[in-house]
Formats: structure tokens, sequence, C-alpha cells
């Protein structure tokens, strides 16, 4: 289909996130493995957006899947996110989308939670709430 992808690498303290654009096929699944690999080489949780993408071919669900397995081998947390309509509908049709949900650590957050605290004396009917950052 297209011969590009863009590939974004950033590091951050709770682990590695790479977000992808384009197309996932034949041509440029072999990119995006190198990108993942060279990105991977720590024991680092990897959050992989993939909203950007607007098309998988099954190359692709295969480089997904075999990195699913990889990363549970080693015990590294791999946070696949942002799936659009054709990729979900690709892992729904090939029964593999429940093998690429993974529950995210409380520590492996990708994005910090800030907690308001009072003191105990002020807490008395008081409610307590955990407030995310706004993710699009």
């Amino acid at each position: 289909m297209n011969d590009a992808i863009l590939v974004t690498i950033s590091h951050n303290p709770t682990g590695t996130v790479i977000t992808v654009t384009g197309e996932l096929d034949m041509d440029t699944c072999p990119a995006l493995r190198q990108a993942i690999t060279t990105a991977a080489a720590t024991q680092a949780p990897l959050y992989l957006h993939l909203a950007g993408v607007p098309f998988m071919e099954v190359i692709a669900l295969r480089l997904l899947l075999d990195l699913h397995r990889d990363f549970q081998q080693r015990a590294v947390l791999l946070d696949i996110t942002g799936f659009q309509r054709q990729p979900t509908r690709l892992l729904t049709l090939t029964a593999s989308r429940h093998l690429l949900r993974r529950a995210r650590p409380a520590q492996a957050a990708p994005h910090p939670v800030s907690v308001q605290l009072r003191s105990p004396s002020s807490l008395a009917g008081a409610r307590i709430a955990a407030v995310a950052p706004y993710r699009c």
C-alpha cells in the first residue's frame, strides 16, 4: 500500500512511548519492527500508540502478536492502544483482539496521576478524587 510510516519514539520515567502514523503492511512492518526492537532494548514498559494507523494488513497483526509474546516472555509490559476502525475489524475477524489486551499496572501508568489530599480532620464528609490529565 504505502511505503512510508512515521514512528516517533519518546522516553519518559514510566517507559518508552512509540507513536505510529501510516499504514502497516508488508513494506512498512520491517521498519516498525526495527524501531520497536531498538526502543525495547531495556526492560522499561513500552506503550505502542496506533491511533495514526488507519490500515493494517495481517502481517502487522502477526508482528503485534509476536511482540506481545516476546514481551510476555521477558515479563515486560507492552501496552498497545489506539486501534482505528479497520485494524479493530481485523482483530475481531481473526479473533485475536483479546490476545493483545494487557492490564496496565498502576506503577506503570504512562501519565502521572495527581491526587489532592486533605488533612484527616477536614475529610469528614469530603470526597477525595484522583484526577488524570486529559488524553486524546
